[in-house]
């Protein structure tokens, strides 16, 4: 009996490989396909572009990596359903160009920041709606005192590391070389400004007007390049522009479109770049931002005492020469706008995390004189028209400014 049931188990030992054989052979194996998809660290800083800011166009932490940030824990998207709530992310950053009360978020997270994005000037761009008075957590614009500030240019040691902005000028600047000044002898015209828009809100065609009539009777001139002068060189190659500059011009009027606080723009570059004494033309305390006695300050001056210290230093080089003391210590160069490193490091810091701040009087910060700026009559050059028929007087509609303005 026993020796059955040792030979029944060797037949079922048997049968049941025979039949796991033959499933083998007759199954058919499918290919396991692994889907890509991103993972989702738990110290992932998400941050929604709530609307197109230039400069800031990747998904995914590319941005930050190709930076090469020292954080690189940081995640743009323009996916607002991304988690199915607004609430989850940490950031959302709004364009000052693209606002509209109409296209905000309905939900906000109780430690959500909300960051106002700007690289245009408060002057051009005034916001005149009282919903964005406690709106905005953090604001990252050129102001100084913005909580990420940024400029259009920055000044270098010759070791070519940044300055930024906390650092102290020096007050013993070595003299201008000998060979530098040699560079400078072939120059014999006054003063050049590339000008393609004609009116501005700053008023500078008005200034350019006033101080040509001062500059004739020193028997100067203003070469007017572009579309609102006579002058023409090929702006877009640059080299002709660029060789007129440097061989024939003492000074170049670097004017700003708009009178705001801090708003230094590139248009100084040219006449950095190009060996000429920039003229600046702007409402920033300009000492803060480029180097001492390289560039007069017209505002400032005035039209009469502008004039004649730049006739001055055209009949007596040695006064000249002293503009570029600077050369032996700084390079200005054009920085990058919106560097969002800084904003990654903010939001990896659990300080400025869990602050409650909000900027209860945005509108006043954002631009002192908003009331006047807001009012119909100064809105009446942005546009923004609303009438029923022609005749009938036409209103201005006050409101956060939208792109296109």
């Amino acid at each position: 009996m026993a020796r059955m049931i040792k030979y029944w188990k060797y037949l079922m030992h048997v049968f049941c490989l025979l039949m796991i054989r033959h499933s083998i052979n007759e199954c058919t194996i499918g290919t396991i396909i692994l889907h890509k998809f991103e993972r989702f660290l738990p110290d992932m800083k998400h941050i929604l572009v709530w609307t197109d800011i230039h400069g800031i166009s990747e998904e995914g932490q590319n941005h930050f990596i190709t930076k090469n940030c020292e954080k690189i824990n940081c995640y743009f998207t323009k996916n607002k359903s991304l988690f199915g709530d607004v609430r989850y992310f940490d950031a959302i950053v709004f364009n000052l160009q693209d606002l509209n009360t109409a296209y905000l978020p309905r939900v906000r997270g109780v430690n959500q920041k909300y960051i106002f994005v700007a690289n245009d000037s408060a002057d051009n761009y005034p916001v005149c709606d009282p919903v964005y008075d406690d709106f905005f957590n953090w604001t990252w614009t050129y102001r100084v005192d913005s909580t990420i500030s940024y400029r259009f240019i920055s000044v270098y040691n010759l070791h070519n590391e940044e300055l930024g902005s906390h650092f102290r000028w020096n007050d013993k600047m070595e003299p201008t070389k000998r060979h530098f000044q040699a560079l400078l002898a072939s120059k014999s015209k006054a003063v050049a400004v590339f000008l393609d828009v004609c009116k501005s809100r700053s008023n500078r065609e008005g200034f350019i007007k006033e101080m040509q009539k001062e500059m004739s009777k020193y028997n100067h001139t203003i070469d007017i390049f572009g579309k609102c002068g006579s002058k023409t060189c090929k702006r877009k190659t640059s080299a002709t522009c660029s060789w007129r500059l440097n061989k024939q011009y003492f000074f170049f009027l670097a004017m700003e479109d708009s009178i705001s606080s801090d708003y230094v723009t590139g248009a100084v570059l040219p006449a950095f770049e190009n060996n000429v004494v920039p003229v600046v033309y702007g409402g920033a305390d300009y000492s803060k931002f480029l180097p001492p006695n390289s560039y007069l300050d017209a505002r400032k001056l005035g039209i009469p005492k502008l004039v004649k210290t730049m006739v001055d230093s055209i009949n007596k080089r040695e006064l000249y020469h002293e503009f570029f003391r600077w050369r032996n210590h700084y390079v200005v160069r054009e920085s990058p706008v919106l560097d969002a490193c800084v904003l990654c490091d903010r939001l990896n810091q659990k300080s400025w995390l869990l602050g409650q701040h909000a900027y209860h009087n945005f509108r006043k910060w954002w631009l002192p004189e908003y009331q006047d700026k807001c009012s119909a009559r100064t809105l009446m050059d942005t546009g923004f028209l609303f009438g029923m028929v022609a005749g009938y007087q036409k209103k201005i509609q006050c409101f956060a400014p939208r792109i296109g303005i």
